[in-house]
């Protein structure tokens, strides 16, 4: 399915049920008990005094507990760590100095099976994607001050329904000036990251940005390659997203498996470990791999080439309810009051001491081979022989 030719910028609909159930999940204690114990992985990070912080937080940098969504409410309404056991997943973490996300939890892995009452709860169909559900979603809980670090989704269109609490979203288009700050390491099939430190800052205080708070019962629309940063407001917020694959995800993949190749071949011949080039989760695979399903792809993708007519392509563009009601969202200069710094010193994980020249300028080099352009240009010429 397609988006609106006219949705071409962030939209927020309201008007949409997309949690089909009757019982209340504003404190979060009906989720638990529909978990019923089910340890979640949480990543754990340090809140910051700024809105973009000292320095990115990426997944890799972060610590990973196990915990039950009882025993993270439990530590979101605490006033103090001591009143927490020793024992707890949590004691060691005070709510005001760290922040904790369960996030890209896609369930049925997450259950394991797509049977979860959970997974019938969640319906699309008032967004016009009449056969989505729980089956195809994703969901996210987190505390204040939890946020993923600016990045864009490497495939598809995202639809994002706010369940409880408030997020507060930046969104820049695929061209923004911004987006020079890209970096491919740590290296993320789905998502591309910007590295954004606050001394290089100062000179994007009058590009355009998308400013939103999504309240309970708002979805957002994401169009495809938009920048998007995203911060926990409330003490606990609860959301649930859809991603929509998109006709040309195909040559996305191809793409993505050329920076693949790129990333991994030099961490292979260089002895690298993961933990400094991958984000977490994300694994090592060999450059014969590689090849293997980057020839795969580009078959593929040469077999598919014929496109649908218009007439059937426009058959499949996604339709709201008539009772859900569209925002087109307008942006804003991104402005100081967002740029502030903390009057904390930085610190910074990324050049330390004893790493050498020959390390920096091979991460210099690694990016400008992995740049937007630079890809694009080698995948033109591989399809041009």
């Amino acid at each position: 399915m397609i988006a609106e030719t006219h949705w071409n910028v962030p939209y927020i609909f309201k008007g949409a049920t997309i949690i089909r159930d009757r019982n209340s999940w504003t404190d979060g204690k009906y989720l638990a008990d529909i978990f019923n114990q089910k340890l979640l992985s949480f990543r754990i990070g340090k809140r910051q005094k700024s809105f973009f912080g000292d320095r990115v937080q990426f997944e890799k940098d972060c610590i990973h507990i196990q915990s039950t969504v009882d025993s993270f409410l439990s530590w979101t309404t605490s006033t103090d760590n001591d009143s927490l056991s020793n024992n707890h997943p949590f004691s060691q973490y005070p709510n005001k100095e760290y922040f904790a996300y369960a996030d890209y939890m896609h369930l049925p892995e997450l259950f394991g099976n797509d049977q979860h009452p959970l997974i019938d709860m969640i319906n699309w169909s008032d967004m016009g994607l009449k056969d989505r559900c729980g089956k195809e979603s994703t969901l996210w809980i987190g505390s204040q001050g939890s946020h993923t670090p600016c990045h864009y989704d490497t495939y598809g269109i995202n639809f994002v329904a706010q369940i409880v609490g408030r997020k507060r979203w930046l969104l820049f288009p695929p061209d923004s000036p911004i987006s020079q700050l890209q970096t491919r390491i740590p290296y993320e099939e789905s998502s591309v990251y910007l590295d954004i430190e606050p001394m290089i800052l100062d000179k994007f205080h009058n590009i355009d940005v998308y400013d939103i708070t999504l309240e309970p019962g708002d979805v957002l629309f994401v169009p495809k390659h938009w920048w998007h940063f995203v911060s926990s407001i409330d003490s606990i917020t609860i959301s649930v997203n859809s991603w929509l694959k998109q006709p040309n995800d195909n040559v996305e993949q191809i793409k993505e498996m050329l920076v693949r190749q790129i990333i991994t071949s030099t961490m292979i011949s260089h002895d690298y470990s993961s933990d400094q080039w991958l984000n977490h989760n994300e694994v090592v695979t060999d450059p014969v791999t590689n090849l293997t399903i980057l020839s795969s792809l580009m078959i593929n993708s040469e077999s598919t080439e014929v496109k649908e007519p218009l007439s059937k392509r426009s058959r499949n563009v996604i339709t709201p309810a008539s009772y859900v009601c569209e925002q087109r969202l307008t942006s804003t200069l991104l402005g100081n009051s967002i740029l502030s710094h903390s009057n904390q010193p930085t610190t910074t994980n990324n050049m330390s001491s004893d790493v050498s020249d020959n390390d920096i300028l091979l991460k210099r080099l690694v990016k400008a081979m992995t740049a937007r352009d630079t890809i694009d240009l080698i995948y033109n010429k591989l399809f041009s022989i």
